[in-house]
């Protein structure tokens, strides 16, 4: 910003950047995903930021892996018979998207720095909102599997049932809650079990926990199950602060439980930036793979998915630092709209053995920290 008097001079390219940036930083606090992204892999949203990459150029994220090595008694020659180092990656490219927005007739000069700021504020605040709500559903869109059609490598089900064959004995509950903590401590997930254990996320405190988001129907579900209740009015506090009561369930076991709620909005595509978010939140999918959101009435069975999530579960990077960008109209700029161009890209973590893979607890070719599960959802199955 250039002074104290509420102008900025759109002509400054680094001004307007910063004042976008600054924008979008004042709405992260309302973003579902705040406090779980990071800077390492110990994240459960890996974050990388290169101010140099624009569209099409590739970020890099490198991955150290423990060392795992016998060792030598006696006389046995150790010299030339050390292991190498595990050594893992990951990388994305960046993608360029621009969010935009009708100011009508309330610009009518050239230059921003002609107008009072608190109509560009009012736009900024706008594409920021819609920004926060836009890339908290790209990890949405990412976990379930919906953006570009990437399909999670492990999806866990009650009793192993295709969501074909689900019925209402496939609703979420306490018992499957046990076998999605068991299938993250234990890597076998469904009948898939030469893999690693999921890494726990390192919450506030020390404690490593995993993090298990729901949608609303299965948090319903959950609470008018039988044994969770019997098992939570006993060893909940009394009063309002029991969570059968304020329905905020916080912990299972070793699961951070969040209610995510459902996506509301629509998608002209699975490709990057065509989602048009009103609600961020979880997808429901049928019996023929279609999500909710689409183009494509949902038919047949209907399930919730839900998402495990550990450390290193999803990467994120931002390329060029995003601009402020307005444009006023050819009829002697009348109108005009204002947009938000940035440089970005999401993706479940997949990694690449750079030597090679562990011989039991496998972690590349395979989705890393994370895996879904589908549940019966009996209110939207017709």
């Amino acid at each position: 910003m250039s002074d104290n008097t509420g102008v900025i001079r759109y002509g400054s390219e680094l001004e307007r950047k910063s004042w976008m940036v600054q924008g979008m930083i004042q709405k992260k606090s309302e973003s579902f995903w705040n406090g779980l992204k990071g800077k390492t892999q110990d994240s459960v949203i890996y974050q990388k930021n290169d101010r140099n990459a624009s569209e099409g150029m590739t970020v890099v994220f490198d991955y150290r892996g423990n060392l795992a090595t016998e060792g030598f008694r006696g006389s046995e020659e150790a010299f030339g018979n050390a292991k190498a180092k595990y050594k893992f990656s990951d990388k994305l490219t960046i993608e360029e998207g621009i969010y935009t927005v009708d100011n009508g007739r309330k610009y009518d000069a050239a230059i921003i720095g002609d107008m009072d700021l608190a109509e560009h504020e009012d736009s900024r605040e706008l594409l920021s909102d819609n920004q926060v709500r836009a890339n908290d559903q790209v990890f949405f869109d990412v976990g379930c599997g919906f953006l570009r059609g990437e399909t999670p490598s492990h999806i866990l089900t009650v009793a192993d049932k295709s969501v074909a064959d689900m019925t209402v004995a496939h609703k979420i509950s306490w018992d499957f809650l046990v076998e999605i903590e068991t299938a993250a401590k234990t890597g076998k997930i469904g009948t898939y079990d030469r893999r690693a254990p999921i890494r726990p996320f390192k919450f506030a405190g020390g404690k490593r926990k995993w993090l298990c988001i729901l949608d609303s129907y299965q948090i319903m579900d959950l609470l008018q199950d039988t044994k969770f209740q019997a098992l939570y009015q006993n060893a909940q506090v009394r009063g309002n602060g029991n969570e059968l009561i304020s329905h905020a369930i916080a912990e299972v076991g070793n699961l951070v439980i969040m209610e995510a709620g459902t996506f509301f909005g629509s998608s002209s595509s699975n490709e990057l930036f065509k989602q048009s978010v009103e609600m961020a939140g979880l997808r429901t999918i049928d019996e023929a793979g279609t999500f909710s959101g689409t183009t494509t009435k949902q038919a047949g069975v209907i399930a919730s998915r839900g998402l495990l999530l550990g450390a290193g579960a999803f990467q994120e990077a931002f390329g060029m630092m995003p601009d402020y960008k307005y444009q006023p109209s050819q009829d002697f700029g009348r109108v005009s709209e204002s947009a938000l161009e940035l440089w970005h890209q999401a993706k479940r973590c997949v990694l690449t053995a750079e030597v090679k893979d562990y011989e039991e607890a496998k972690i590349a070719e395979m989705d890393y920290a994370m895996f879904v599960f589908d549940t019966y959802n009996a209110q939207l199955t017709v």
